[in-house]
Parts: structure tokens; sequence; C-alpha cells
């Protein structure tokens, strides 16, 4: 389906979901697709993710971007706090999402990699059940499959993990990984982790190390690592900044790498190189 009819489909799609809202929704302009709500225009941008042992990128990171309106100043995440309930709020990050498959659709160098999106956590304590269904639609609507699909969510404000492990779940059944977001943040207790079972643990800032922080880093993360392979969780080093911390995961052979020293966000994705086939020998 051309991109233009796609806007047009899920701009009238929430609009029956929200009973009305004409001034709010998608909008293809100059190449790219870009979300009004509120008084905000709201854009994509990418960053890239690095495989550690071959140097390649292998994927991206959606953020949101505030390209006019309030908050340009702010952090883009602070738009959610203009949500006025959970249902507001369960739209807004399925528009987000929305947004960002759409502009992935337009990068050319995007074939092979894939795209990581961002779940708001409230959104798994609005949503009993069912996780996935929903944005799995808009999806097969963009020509993406979930099993290009990384969805980061944060373990943020589950006392109990028990109803986060059942989103987790449920989202891995229909085909997703999930990116367990800010690990060591709040807390890094391996058999927390384990009741979670997500496939990918990405490494919160802190355990990067920064300045005379990075050897206690090293001896944190260097503890983590073989825990976190026990439980055949892929590891990502985020938020590397310089070229202390890019050795420090390099040395502690973290699986995937991120930050503004690899690659800063940007509207263009990075070019995904396949690996080369060995040629049989005769």
């Amino acid at each position: 389906m051309p991109l233009t009819e796609l806007v047009h489909y899920f701009n009238k799609r929430n609009q029956f979901a929200r009973g009305g809202a004409q001034e709010e929704g998608l909008e293809f302009s100059a190449g790219r697709v870009r979300a009004r709500v509120g008084n905000r225009l709201l854009g994509s941008v990418f960053q890239p993710l690095v495989e550690r042992a071959s140097g390649r990128v292998v994927g991206h990171e959606a953020h949101l971007q505030v390209l006019a309106g309030e908050g340009l100043a702010l952090p883009a995440q602070a738009v959610f706090l203009d949500a006025q309930d959970d249902a507001e709020l369960v739209h807004l990050d399925r528009l987000v999402r929305t947004l960002h498959a759409l502009n992935f659709l337009l990068q050319r160098e995007q074939s092979g990699g894939f795209l990581a999106l961002n779940v708001h956590p409230q959104l798994i304590r609005a949503v009993p059940d069912h996780h996935g269904q929903v944005f799995e639609s808009v999806l097969s609507r963009c020509g993406l499959t979930p099993d290009r699909v990384v969805l980061e969510i944060t373990d943020d404000g589950f006392t109990d993990p028990a109803r986060l492990a059942c989103a987790i779940a449920e989202y891995q059944e229909r085909g997703y990984r999930i990116a367990l977001d800010n690990f060591g943040r709040h807390s890094s207790a391996l058999d927390r982790l384990e009741v979670l079972a997500p496939d990918i643990v990405k490494l919160d800032r802190s355990l990067a190390g920064h300045g005379s922080h990075l050897a206690l880093a090293r001896r944190v993360v260097s503890e983590l690592v073989p825990e976190i392979r026990r439980l055949c969780m892929l590891i990502t080093s985020q938020h590397i900044e310089h070229a202390e911390q890019l050795e420090l995961a390099k040395d502690l052979d973290i699986d995937w790498l991120q930050g503004h020293f690899l690659g800063h966000p940007d509207q263009d994705c990075k070019p995904i190189v396949k690996p080369r086939r060995r040629r049989l020998a005769a």
C-alpha cells in the first residue's frame, strides 16, 4: 500500500478509536511522516546498534523528536506527561510507534536490520492482556513482521514482576523480541531477570562507566555478564559516549553496542551490511 494511503488509513482508524480529533494525527510531508499531537509536531530519528564481534550495524532504535510547538527544549518523551488518562497514553504510545514504523519503511538502508521501539511502562499496566495484538495489525499494514521488531520495555514501577513477565511472554509468543531497558538502574537482581525472561538486556547508563567510575563499572559488569549469558540473553551496552567506554564494552564481550560515540540519532538509518558468505572449497 502506498505510504500516503497508509497515513490516511491510520488517521481514519485512530479518529474512530478516539471519536474525532481531526486536528491530530499523521501527515506525510517532504518525504517524511510526522505526527500532530496537541500543538506539537513530532518526528522520528534512528540510532544504530552495532554488533561488537563484526562491527556491523544490525539494527536501529527509533527515538521521538519534537519538531515544532511546545516542548522544544524538553526531552521528547515529556509528551507522554500530557496524557490525561490511561486510554490517552495508550493511544499516544501506539501512535508514536506507528509513526516510527512508517518512517522506517522510508529507509532504503534498513533492509535486513531490525527496528527497536520503546513501549511505555504504563501501557503494560493499563492493557490487561493480548499484548502486541493491536500493534501487529499496524505492522502488517506496513509490510513488517514482528520478528523484525525489538520492543524495549523498562522494569519501572512493577513491584511484582508477574504482570510484566506475562506481557513479555505474550509479546514473544507473537514473534517480537523483547529488550529489558536500563537494567541496573533500579535493580540488577538476576532472579528477577530470570522471571522476566527478555531476549535482550540493555545495561543502564550507570554501568557504561564514567571517568573515575570506569573501574567500578568494569567490576560490576564483569560479574553480571556471565550470569546474564547463563540465562541465554543478549547484552547491549548503551550510552557509549567515549573511547574508554567502548573499550570496556569490547573487553567484556558485550554483544551489541549503542551510543553517540558510535552514531547519533539521525533521520536516516545507517546501511545494514550483510555478512559475506564464505565460498566452499572446490
